[in-house]
């Protein structure tokens, strides 16, 4: 059975981890309120900066708006989306990729009949994976060491371990995707690579 997470279990470990007395959600201690103000911002940073599984998601939009920025176009970014990664359209089943730009609240885009977005969101910890949990934890504990203990050079050698356990868990991540054809359109060389040139 799979473990899960949850944003007290996570700020509990790194406490811990630290020598640090437990908390209680909203407690009003200093360990909570210092961890509890970071969370967003290491949180969605590291979720915009991967395209985790478990933080993608894709939504076809189609209530249009006109559009700025030399597009005629625009449809609202999702409230859920932490960052806008690909924007195409479909016709008859097919996928092309289009030019588009993102301000604050809109894609503007020129494609009249509407759009599919994937964009990163932010996710419930319980759907993390553990290697993604684990570099959070490590990221607090680096937080902590420099906040809480003032120890900055303790603090830099755990930013590292998370950097790393990170880049485990990116990879862990593109690995578990499925894999699609990797071989798309035609032409004399992909009609070769599939023995029909």
């Amino acid at each position: 059975m799979a473990t899960t997470f949850s944003m007290l279990q996570i700020i509990n470990a790194a406490l811990l981890a630290q020598g640090q007395e437990v908390v209680s959600e909203n407690d009003g201690s200093i360990e909570w309120r210092v961890i509890a103000t970071n969370w967003p911002l290491v949180v969605e940073a590291e979720l915009e900066d991967a395209n985790f599984h478990f933080s993608k998601e894709e939504q076809t939009l189609v209530t249009r708006t006109d559009g700025q920025f030399d597009f005629d176009d625009a449809y609202q970014v999702p409230a859920a989306a932490l960052h806008v990664r690909n924007v195409w359209v479909e016709t008859n089943g097919v996928r092309h990729d289009v030019d588009w730009v993102q301000d604050a609240t809109h894609i503007h885009v020129d494609a009249t009949d509407g759009i599919v977005v994937e964009y990163a969101m932010a996710t419930d910890p319980a759907i993390w994976t553990a290697g993604f949990s684990r570099a959070i934890q490590l990221r607090f504990e680096a937080i902590i060491l420099r906040s809480l203990k003032e120890e900055y050079r303790e603090a830099e050698a755990f930013d590292a371990k998370a950097d790393e356990q990170l880049q485990r868990a990116r990879s862990k991540s593109a690995s578990s995707r499925s894999k699609g054809a990797p071989l798309k359109g035609s032409g004399s060389i992909l009609n070769a690579r599939r023995g029909r040139g």
